[in-house]
């Protein structure tokens, strides 16, 4: 009788593969979905660190009459003027570690991108470059709930290679990132662009609020922090 129950309750090669093939469906359904949330979870930590830097941008500013921190070129950090560290001034980056921590810490670095790219967000300089400035003062942003004060540099002439495209420079980040020649915040489809995150990219405004946006949107978005719906291509000289 036992052994009668035990053969019966025996599972058949042909069962045990169903139950193989359940499970594979199960995991096949599970992967996708912590796929997204890890995805999710990037987003969400880079939101939090845009606005970190907008509560450090706002202290320097406040430390310092109201002027934002300058940007420059290709700023190796640390870099002494030499190699590929365009000159011995500071990066803007460097310019808030009172306020951040050293900036190799981790701030500067959207989970999303690279590990070997350290520092992934830019600051907004094309408008204050047309007027012959390094810097923008707190005074000049009129339109602060629209004005892309940073956000994540996505364009891919801003790092070297393998992960980028930069054309002279090789081996070094740049802890100055800024949009005065290229448009930092580019998004899949556009030239050089890509997109970090599902949903796109994320942005520092200057009121302090970070968001994610799918492309540039000129009902809530512009580079002029006076007028409102401005795209970077449309900065002119005053």
């Amino acid at each position: 009788m036992t052994e009668s129950f035990r053969r019966r309750r025996a599972f058949s090669l042909i069962e045990l593969l169903v139950v193989m093939g359940i499970i594979a469906v199960l995991i096949g359904l599970l992967f996708p979905a912590l796929a997204r949330a890890r995805q999710q979870a990037k987003r969400v930590q880079c939101l939090s660190q845009l606005h970190q830097l907008g509560v450090a941008l706002t202290g320097y500013a406040g430390a310092n009459h109201g002027r934002y921190p300058s940007f420059g070129n290709w700023e190796v950090y640390g870099g002494d003027g030499t190699g590929e560290d365009d000159d011995a001034d500071l990066g803007w980056a460097e310019r808030l570690e009172p306020h951040t921590g050293r900036a190799t810490a981790g701030l500067y670095r959207c989970p999303a991108f690279p590990p070997e790219t350290d520092f992934n967000y830019f600051l907004s300089g094309k408008w204050a470059s047309v007027r012959g400035r390094d810097y923008v003062m707190q005074t000049d942003v009129r339109r602060a709930s629209e004005f892309i004060l940073a956000g994540e540099c996505t364009h891919q002439r801003l790092y070297p290679p393998p992960a980028g495209m930069a054309r002279y420079k090789l081996y070094t980040n740049d802890c100055d990132k800024d949009d005065v020649m290229w448009k930092c915040l580019s998004f899949s489809g556009e030239e050089f662009g890509w997109t970090a995150h599902v949903g796109g990219n994320n942005v520092l405004f200057g009121d302090g609020h970070a968001a994610t946006c799918a492309r540039f949107d000129h009902h809530y978005m512009t580079y002029d922090p006076q007028t409102g719906g401005v795209d970077w291509n449309q900065i002119v000289p005053p």
